[in-house]
């Protein structure tokens, strides 16, 4: 017992380990409680209704990624160098505010465009009450998100934990109110479910956790256009950067739905969702990461070894049990999902590596500014993923899109390895140029993630 809680101690004061452990336990508490949340959907609620009201949450989620994208790595890169009190509250405040007006600016977008997709859409714009409600979960929606990257930000992420359950813990009962109530709600029944979910949980998050990160929080307003337009390049350039590495996600299950076939698509979304669980990892490391180099970018070479070897000790393990034992994981979906899924999620289980390695990379770009390298980094990868993808489907089948997302990976790797090594040349010519000047000693933010391969 007494080991354990001194593992407990050490893990608390290892900001790094500390908050990648809140970030994986995110995911999988709102991972599980969203299990239960769709199983009692799908017993009150029709097949149709069901299908609307996740469509619905689908398009929510993706019309406030387009409208935060770049706003959320922004406050993580730019509230730890701000003093608390006014400066800190005016940094976030302007996040808030322009995730707020960007969030209503897409809902009526995604009002009028999404019917135009599919009739199913025209509930929303057939009843007043439901144009109101889909628009404003938009922004509401992003103050949510960008509450959860300013907690990363400020290596605080077990509020990020706490808001993210208790969203997951209201939902459902949330979702059985209209039952109760007789209500014929439908579809939006399950979709206001996580609506109400989010903007009830944020009457804590801005009564105790954000005033619990002692930054002196308060209504900062004054001087915020010149904040928003300070943090605009920034804005900018994680806006590329996430859109590169989330635009291969979105894109390839169209992809095989196009160039294959819908149960072809069930097979792939399948398995990748299996499959996910080990670049979740890697993905939560690198964003914490991210926050500890914002804090104190001189230690990264340090960080970025145990962020090493943390992604190591988590992969390992889920590698070997995805790799032997995929087709028995699969087989809880039915025999043809394994038959079919298994080649997936064993390629995927070996992309984990590079997208590992990529991850961490841009991470440490970040830190130091070189959003625009990041940005192309990876918008490169995602270009060579969709573009292998899209050639060979129809001859690989869907195996076709792991091997592609492998090659877009190891291409990734390549490249940072390239980078660094450029950056090695460039420092020595340096310091031969001018031997008395101390430019030998000065270090390239490149050299960190070179130098992490060596080990301590």
């Amino acid at each position: 017992m007494k080991g354990i809680q001194s593992l407990l101690a050490w893990i608390q004061r290892f900001s790094l380990l500390r908050n990648s452990i809140y970030i994986i336990g995110t995911g999988t508490v709102t991972s599980v409680l969203g299990y239960f949340f769709w199983i009692l959907a799908a017993h009150l609620y029709t097949p149709s209704a069901v299908g609307l009201g996740s469509a619905l949450i689908s398009a929510m989620t993706l019309a406030a990624l387009l409208a935060n994208m770049g706003m959320g790595p922004t406050l993580v890169q730019r509230l730890p160098l701000r003093e608390k009190g006014a400066a800190w509250s005016l940094t976030l405040n302007a996040g808030l505010v322009t995730g707020i007006v960007a969030g209503l600016f897409v809902g009526i977008i995604a009002v009028m465009a999404l019917p135009l997709f599919s009739s199913q859409f025209f509930t929303i714009v057939s009843h007043p009450g439901y144009t109101v409600a889909f628009i404003l979960s938009i922004p509401l929606m992003s103050i949510s998100t960008l509450l959860d990257q300013t907690f990363v930000a400020e290596r605080a992420t077990q509020h990020m934990l706490i808001r993210n359950a208790l969203v997951a813990l209201f939902k459902i009962p949330l979702a059985a109110l209209p039952v109760l109530l007789l209500a014929p709600a439908g579809g939006f029944g399950i979709f206001l479910a996580a609506v109400l979910a989010m903007a009830i949980v944020l009457i804590p998050a801005f009564v105790a956790q954000v005033p619990g990160l002692d930054r002196d929080y308060c209504l900062a307003l004054r001087g915020m256009a010149g904040q928003v337009r300070s943090m605009f390049s920034a804005l900018t350039g994680n806006y590329f950067i996430n859109l590169g590495g989330q635009a291969a996600g979105y894109l390839l299950p169209v992809f095989v739905l196009v160039r294959l076939s819908a149960a072809d698509n069930a097979y792939y979304y399948t398995a990748t969702r299996v499959g996910d669980f080990l670049l979740a990892g890697s993905a939560a490391v690198a964003t914490s990461l991210f926050a500890e180099g914002s804090h104190a970018a001189g230690d990264l070479t340090h960080k970025v070894r145990s962020s090493a070897k943390i992604i190591a000790f988590i992969l390992a393990p889920g590698m070997l049990l995805c790799f032997l034992g995929g087709y028995s994981i699969l087989l809880v979906f039915g025999q043809s999902y394994a038959a079919h899924g298994a080649i997936v999620l064993r390629i995927e289980t070996i992309s984990a590596v590079p997208d590992a390695i990529t991850s961490v990379y841009v991470s440490v770009l970040r830190v130091h500014r070189r959003l625009r390298a990041a940005a192309l980094l990876n918008l490169g990868m995602a270009g060579v993923m969709l573009v292998l993808a899209w050639l060979l489907l129809p001859l690989l089948g869907i195996a076709a899109v792991p091997v592609a997302v492998l090659l877009g990976e190891s291409c990734g790797s390549v490249a940072a390895g390239i980078d660094i090594l450029l950056a090695r040349h460039r420092r020595l010519i340096v310091a031969a140029m001018a031997p008395g000047s101390g430019a030998e000693h000065q270090e390239d933010p490149r050299d960190v993630v070179g130098r992490s391969a060596q080990g301590d």
